[in-house]
């Protein structure tokens, strides 16, 4: 279950069980269209002289962050993507998307709306069988444990909190290692190391070409037409998007997607294999003006950092990874559209989201697709939870699939939302643009409504932003409730 690459794995496995190696990474950087990197290097031959400058509206090439003590990884030479892929995090095949079921009817749609179908891309696993996420106590270092063998430290990230992800041996279960970590005076707690996957979507229809912005119900909905008629400059807010990756060179998306890590296969591959990452992507950001699709705040940057493999699956160590990484490099909000199936707060990941709202970074997270309570890690305290609404005709309903409950915060639409997919072969089976259906697909309407309450009122700090996420709503059943929390956003009353 690899972190990093051959050479740096090496590296780690000789640290023993110690202290873990801190791992410098480098930046995100913009990756420059053929043609600009042609006629940057023309101007600079013909001018005789190198320059520092990126191309106008492009970031330099990546260096790497001061340098901390142990292993760097190697800083970029060149396009993220076309890397070698390490095996996925946790090795098992892709969720099969071709055995769709409809939830059942609640009471809230209307007799003889058809069910948004939701494919319940549930973990093969619940957590990864050979590893534990050992907290340390500040100031403290963890005991040589000579003893044992077979113990390795793999990576450790601080989020406030010191963690270190500790392969134990093939003998020994999760319970005994926890039992043996335990007895440590330098450990503040020993938990599992839970599996993440996409959260549940279905695919209802595909298309090679743009759909165009009469598709997109959930746009028209929420009243974006009005809030883009501002033309509100989000050049300098970033949305990091935490899943599978992004086809970076999507003609919706190209030139305003930052490549970040991959923290599911521990190298520079954030291009996406399986398509989940792509829509969120789209749905947050797609280019528009032309009269095709577009996604809520089609100026931000997007930040893509890879948690989840190409089998649609990660770790809670992947993603607090990827979260001290966005706040590292400046994102403004952070969209995680995954989940699990457990309604309990994962203590690890709920202390990075905490570290992220504490640098005044938002999380905002899909509530889940089960139809029943919210799930990790949209139930964390610190987390924004967006539930699912579907249209039949006239009527706008809580969608059957979303989860539900006292900790959603508000609702976005999110059943049969058109966006982008990769142009190449994807687990969703869908080329250039897909009709998905899931909380995956209401959580990055939220982001995008994030970024431009940001971008419109850069006095606001995270609190006051979602503040204003809340009041901008339509109002479901009279106030605050379990299917939509606040309410229903409102792009137009948003950037007000």
């Amino acid at each position: 279950m690899p972190r990093y690459n051959a050479a740096v794995m090496a590296l780690l496995i000789l640290s023993g069980c110690g202290t873990a190696p801190s791992i410098s990474l480098p930046r995100p950087f913009m990756p420059q269209s053929a043609a600009a990197t042609a006629q940057s290097a023309q101007s600079q031959a013909s001018a005789g002289t190198s320059s520092s400058n990126p191309v106008a509206g492009q970031q330099p090439q990546p260096t790497a962050p001061e340098p901390v003590p142990a292993v760097s990884l190697p800083s970029f030479s060149g396009l993220a993507g076309n890397a070698a892929v390490e095996a996925p995090l946790v090795n098992q095949p892709a969720p099969k998307l071709g055995s769709c079921s409809a939830s059942g009817n609640d009471g809230s749609a209307p007799s003889g709306a058809q069910a948004d179908q939701s494919c319940f891309a549930t973990p093969t696993l619940s957590s990864v069988p050979n590893e534990i996420i050992v907290a340390v106590k500040p100031g403290q270092q963890l005991r040589q444990l000579q003893s044992l063998s077979g113990f390795r430290t793999v990576s450790s990230v601080n989020v406030g909190v010191t963690y270190q992800v500790v392969q134990i041996p093939a003998n020994m279960t999760v319970q005994q290692a926890e039992a043996v970590y335990a007895q440590d005076p330098a450990v503040a707690s020993v938990q599992e190391d839970h599996v993440y996957s996409v959260s549940d979507y279905s695919v209802q229809a595909t298309d090679p070409n743009d759909p165009g912005e009469s598709s997109q119900w959930g746009m028209q909905q929420v009243d974006a037409p009005q809030a883009w008629a501002q033309n509100i400059d989000a050049s300098n807010i970033t949305v990091a998007v935490l899943d599978t990756g992004i086809d970076y060179t999507h003609p919706k998306l190209a030139g305003r997607v930052e490549l970040g890590w991959n923290f599911a296969d521990g190298n520079k591959d954030v291009s996406d294999h399986f398509g989940h990452g792509t829509h969120v992507a789209g749905i947050i950001g797609a280019q528009g003006g032309d009269g095709g699709l577009e996604g809520v705040c089609d100026t931000c940057k997007l930040m893509a950092i890879k948690v989840l493999g190409d089998n649609g699956e990660g770790t809670t160590d992947a993603v607090i990874q990827g979260i001290q990484y966005a706040v590292e490099y400046g994102a403004n909000i952070i969209n995680m559209s995954l989940g699990s199936s457990d309604t309990a707060v994962d203590p690890a990941l709920g202390q990075a989201i905490a570290y992220a709202r504490q640098h005044n970074v938002l999380v905002i997270c899909a509530a889940g697709n089960d139809g029943g309570d919210v799930t990790s890690p949209a139930n964390d305290p610190n987390a924004i939870a967006v539930s699912s609404t579907s249209k039949f005709l006239w009527w706008e309903y809580l969608s059957w699939f979303s989860n539900r409950g006292s900790k959603i915060e508000v609702g976005a639409p999110g059943g049969g939302i058109w966006s982008t997919v990769p142009e190449t072969p994807n687990e969703t089976g869908a080329i250039g643009y897909a009709k998905l259906s899931g909380t995956s697909m209401a959580a990055p309407m939220v982001s995008g409504e994030a970024a431009l309450i940001e971008a419109e009122h850069p006095e606001f700090d995270a609190d006051a932003v979602q503040q204003r996420i809340d009041q901008a709503v339509d109002v479901w059943d009279g106030g605050r409730n379990d299917k939509v929390g606040f309410g229903r956003i409102r792009l137009d009353l948003a950037v007000q």
